[in-house]
């Protein structure tokens, strides 16, 4: 196992990191979480942002329920409840975070010398999908929630 991964406890990491990006962002608190179970039998929203450089590839991922994606982007918004939202918002709204989640983790990477870039974000929608792994892949998955909504923030890190 490489000195990076012995040295950062990735999965403290993400946590804290979530806990600021959803705090200084939309002002929610975001701690640990038991189960993540519930989060895949709804409609969720995946943001993706891919890490890559000569030492370290993979990526970071941000799955949410679509109902708690859709109650942040209004309250980033400003929006009332009942005012139409646009998908293509909440679209935004989550790769912005999904973003600022890799961009801490791409920052931690670096400081330990494996220098590395982020790509734009993808957005994935849906019911039923998983996120497989390569092989020789280091999967980290952090269940987090924020009040009585699940989330779910991954890394999935190849190096060398």
């Amino acid at each position: 196992m490489s000195m990076f991964i012995q040295n950062l406890d990735v999965t403290a990491f993400l946590r804290q990191q979530a806990s600021d990006v959803f705090q200084t962002m939309v002002a929610l608190e975001v701690g640990p979480a038991s189960n993540p179970d519930g989060l895949h039998k709804q409609e969720r929203i995946t943001g993706i942002v891919g890490l890559g450089g000569e030492q370290v590839t993979g990526a970071v991922y941000l799955h949410l329920p679509l109902s708690f994606a859709e109650q942040v982007t209004r309250q980033l918004l400003g929006l009332e409840g009942a005012e139409p939202l646009d998908e293509t918002a909440v679209n935004d709204v989550t790769g912005e975070l999904t973003n600022m989640l890799a961009g801490g983790f791409k920052s931690a990477l670096c400081d330990r010398g494996l220098v590395c870039a982020v790509s734009t974000p993808t957005i994935i929608r849906g019911t039923a999908y998983e996120i497989e792994m390569i092989p020789d892949v280091q999967r980290t998955s952090v269940p987090l929630s924020a009040g009585t909504h699940p989330l779910l923030v991954e890394a999935h890190l190849k190096l060398g």
